[in-house]
């Protein structure tokens, strides 16, 4: 169908044009249009026929405005859809580690988390996994522009420590192994202890100084002795998920870590060069 107009599809165009909005809601056409509910869904379907909305899930569209051509070709930007997620949330876990070059893995889903729910959406073809946190842990994000769409994205320090609680989000222990070991030394220590404080996870705590060692990477012996103060006493933890390496290890003394990962899932053997350069470091 033709990217012909109505003379009220017309008039919502080029409201949405000159407003320069991009996601919309059936609510919105019927305020706009000063329509009734059954008249906006039937509005809202015939632009979608004729290209001018992209259907993003039940209620919600993309607005295709005009410079994409008489085809209606959409914008193949996948953090479009930030605005038909829950209110809070912030991308994170492998998604921020992609966008800040902590790895070089792609990712066919894209990970967030919220206050809200936890749960996988299918938006535009695409994966949008959602991992539930609590409020006191709703913290280290920012507002930035990514492909000139406003999204909120995890801080680096909060992606690093994200990927480290969550790995089957970031490509797996072996992968976040090797971001701890080339990324530590580019992001402030300072923020990475200030938000270790304020998860109040001592597994979390234990596995990344366990790594931090295992690596010999940036951090100080007065640093990791910092970290070693905030481990819960007596706190035993398997270094990696029982389901998926069993229960046997012995236990590193230093960070009560059982070592229930083979050595070699966790160290790159190639010996190839850190993947990750920064000359930003706030330490």
């Amino acid at each position: 169908m033709a990217r012909t107009l109505s003379k009220n599809e017309s008039r919502l165009i080029l409201q949405l044009e000159w407003d320069e909005e991009r996601i919309l809601s059936l609510d919105d056409i019927c305020r706009l249009l000063d329509a009734t509910p059954g008249y906006a869904r039937y509005v809202a379907h015939r632009l979608v026929d004729k290209g001018w909305l992209e259907r993003l899930n039940r209620g919600h569209f993309r607005f295709i405005p005009a410079d994409r051509g008489p085809q209606g070709i959409p914008d193949s930007n996948p953090f479009i859809v930030s605005s038909v997620l829950p209110e809070n949330h912030f991308f994170s876990y492998g998604t921020a580690c992609s966008h800040y070059g902590f790895t070089k893995q792609l990712f066919a889903e894209f990970y967030a988390a919220n206050l809200k729910y936890s749960k996988r959406l299918t938006i535009r073809g695409t994966d949008y996994v959602l991992t539930k946190i609590s409020e006191h842990q709703f913290f280290g994000f920012e507002r930035i522009k990514v492909l000139s769409e406003p999204v909120v994205m995890a801080t680096k320090e909060r992606a690093l420590l994200d990927a480290l609680d969550r790995p089957q989000y970031a490509g797996g222990l072996g992968e976040v192994s090797l971001i701890v070991r080339d990324v530590v030394h580019a992001v402030s220590w300072k923020k990475v202890l200030e938000y270790l404080k304020r998860l109040s996870n001592s597994a979390l705590i234990q596995r990344l100084g366990y790594l931090i060692e295992l690596h010999s990477t940036e951090p100080s012996g007065s640093q990791l002795a910092e970290l070693k103060k905030l481990m819960r006493p007596k706190s035993i933890v398997f270094l990696g998920p029982r389901r998926r390496w069993d229960k046997r290890g012995k236990v590193n003394p230093t960070w009560n870590i059982v070592e229930n990962v083979p050595l070699k899932v966790l160290i790159d053997s190639s010996n190839k060069p850190l993947r990750y350069y920064s000359n930003q470091s706030d330490k």
